[in-house]
């Protein structure tokens, strides 16, 4: 499974040191790098970027979260992290706990003191001594979470709660809309209670759709990223020895599950809301 990777040095050169290290051990092939950032706190606790690599498909989660660090503990989030903007303007804290748990944020506002410098990368690797062995030559340490798709999960949550709203609201409309006919009229306040339901439904099914575009979004954005990691791969075993093929071949097959469970995931939320729209 992927992981992000925590690393706190004392200084600049000591976090290039760092970086160089991760660039070392991917070209060695202990383990695959997918993206990473280096990031000073300064005196007044601001979060903010210092260099960044990685972009496009494979930096997109990494790029998430790192957006969310730097709105979550205060910085230019807009103009240092685009993907992130939308979401971080919007909820920082919901945007880092889609990804990470509450111990890893722990450990960021403890580790990533005013005036150090962090490397912060998404990799994969098959045993933690390679990169620990390097990091704390440097004088840190490694803090790892893994990625997690909680970000699916909390689709499906979500969909299922609504769902189960216009359910409810088709009930009752329908109900009113039986006792209002057995009466063969209606009162005035009744009518008002009939529209306003009406418009309830109708808001509901506007949320539902735009929950499965976005899912499908989600999805799109899930194969680039497999593709982009599987490319990527092949890029790291190409020249490689054959121990080192064998091990990256199993880190193919890892992405290839990881996304087979986030599709899993998505698919089975887009079924709900058809359900839903089309009862």
């Amino acid at each position: 499974m992927s992981k992000f990777a925590l690393m706190v040095f004392a200084d600049e050169k000591k976090a290039y040191e760092g970086l160089h290290a991760l660039q070392q051990l991917h070209a060695e092939g202990s383990l695959t790098v997918w993206g990473t950032y280096v990031l000073e706190r300064d005196v007044g606790g601001w979060i903010t970027i210092v260099k960044r690599d990685y972009q496009g498909p494979l930096g997109t989660g990494l790029g998430a979260l790192v957006g969310g660090l730097v709105g979550l503990f205060g910085g230019p989030v807009g103009a240092a992290v685009g993907v992130a903007v939308g979401a971080a303007a919007g909820g920082v804290r919901d945007l880092v706990h889609l990804g990470v748990s509450d111990d890893f944020l722990a450990a960021v506002e403890r580790d990533l003191a005013p005036g150090k410098f962090a490397v912060i990368a998404e990799i994969s690797e098959e045993w933690i001594v390679p990169l620990d062995t390097r990091v704390e030559e440097l004088g840190a340490k490694v803090v790892r979470e893994d990625r997690l798709a909680f970000e699916e999960n909390v689709l499906e949550k979500r969909v299922n709660a609504r769902k189960m709203r216009l359910t409810q609201l088709r009930a009752e409309h329908a109900q009113r809309k039986a006792e209002r006919a057995r009466e063969r009229a209606g009162t005035k306040a009744e009518a008002m209670m009939q529209t306003l339901l009406t418009g309830e439904i109708e808001d509901e099914r506007r949320k539902l759709e735009s929950i499965a575009d976005k899912s499908e979004q989600r999805l799109d954005g899930a194969r680039q990223e497999l593709n982009a990691k599987i490319e990527a791969l092949l890029a790291q075993a190409s020249g490689a020895i054959p121990e080192v093929q064998s091990r990256i071949e199993r880190r193919m097959a890892e992405v290839r599950s990881e996304f087979a469970e986030r599709e899993q995931k998505l698919e089975r939320a887009r079924e709900l809301i058809k359900q839903a729209l089309h009862p």
